[in-house]
């Protein structure tokens, strides 16, 4: 009884010597998405760009065919989209890793809007595929859905 008292004890000794697995793992997607949702109803270029990964070009659709971008080129087209609308609401919609290295999700915002002074609202899906850089959820790519 002894002895397998002391082999648990050496054994959670060495356990808490290695580091942490959780501080690797990405932190939860849910949250990152609910982040992206706020500044983009904010319509907050910069805190948005801040989130675009440094990493690689991030893929970016207006719904007029996809570019590969800069954290420079998207703050402009992010200004171009939010210049003429105004946001009604934008809610998360889902969020789902989806695994790989690094790892890799997907967000989908819910965003209603209509155009500056016009009478109609309209809808449009806004996808924001994800990738964990090992201490943040990044924008990798973003997607506007008709």
């Amino acid at each position: 009884m002894i002895r397998r008292l002391g082999l648990a004890l050496a054994v959670g000794l060495l356990m808490g010597a290695v580091p942490a697995r959780a501080q690797a793992e990405p932190a939860p997607l849910e949250q990152f998405v609910k982040r992206v949702a706020f500044l983009w109803e904010a319509k907050d270029v910069d805190r948005l760009v801040d989130l675009v990964t440094e990493a690689e070009p991030m893929v970016l659709d207006r719904g007029s065919g996809i570019e590969r971008v800069n954290g420079r080129h998207a703050a402009a087209a992010l200004r171009s989209i939010f210049s003429d609308l105004e946001s009604i609401s934008v809610h998360p919609a889902k969020a789902a890793v989806s695994g790989g290295r690094p790892v890799r999700g997907f967000g989908e915002l819910t965003w209603v809007y209509r155009a500056r002074g016009g009478p109609g609202e309209q809808t449009v899906s806004v996808y924001v595929g994800a990738v964990w850089d090992g201490r943040y959820w990044r924008i990798g790519e973003l997607r506007l859905i008709p």
